[in-house]
């Protein structure tokens, strides 16, 4: 196992419980080195039963089962584990990102809204969150709320090529012809003689 997963797992463990730890952390400790190595060979059933041996309902376990049951394509069991992560760190972003995966897979669009809007209120400024909100948006045709959130990431992060397109395309379709071409044109700086964006200036 690499060295930094070793530090990180060390220093999780030194996060649980007192009964755990004099239970039996070295136990837990091989449990989650074990899952490691077979999700390497990508045989996730032995992941997951790696885990399953020693389970004791703990944050780190659910949030790794979660992503192990998407990864092995059991969205259902995914949704259920990550839930329950978010459940015991009801303010932390990790779990609720890792939800929307599963939900995804799933078609589970409202819920992923609900969750993207979860982590804006704790991170206002999170890129992903916004981006993904106004891709929703845009997708509905709701295209003043895909704009606001698309002008959030913008303003963070100005050279980037999916913000860019997507506000171009979005800046089109509310008729503002103007930013959208100027947009565009960032496009092409960005990765010059994009097709996307050149289409998009076809339609200007």
């Amino acid at each position: 196992m690499p060295v930094r997963l070793l530090l990180v797992v060390a220093a999780a463990l030194a996060l649980l419980p007192a009964r755990l730890r004099a239970q039996d952390v070295s136990a837990l400790s091989d449990a989650f080195r074990s899952s490691y190595a077979a999700e390497a060979k990508a045989d996730y059933p032995e992941a997951i039963a790696a885990l399953r041996a020693s389970y004791a309902n703990l944050y780190e376990q659910n949030l790794r089962l979660g992503w192990l049951y998407f990864l092995a394509k059991n969205y259902t069991q995914s949704v259920a584990y990550y839930q329950k992560a978010a459940d015991q760190h009801p303010y932390a972003i990790e779990p609720k990102f890792g939800l929307i995966k599963p939900l995804n897979a799933l078609g589970q669009v409202e819920r992923m809204l609900g969750l993207y809007g979860a982590i804006l209120q704790v991170d206002p400024q999170n890129t992903q969150a916004n981006y993904w909100t106004g891709v929703i948006y845009l997708n509905r045709k709701q295209l003043n709320q895909a704009a606001k959130y698309f002008e959030r990431v913008l303003n963070l992060y100005p050279f980037d090529y999916d913000t860019n397109l997507s506000l171009a395309f979005t800046y089109l379709g509310l008729g503002r012809k103007s930013e959208a071409r100027a947009l565009y044109n960032k496009v092409l700086l960005i990765r010059p003689g994009d097709a996307n964006a050149q289409a998009g200036l076809k339609k200007l």
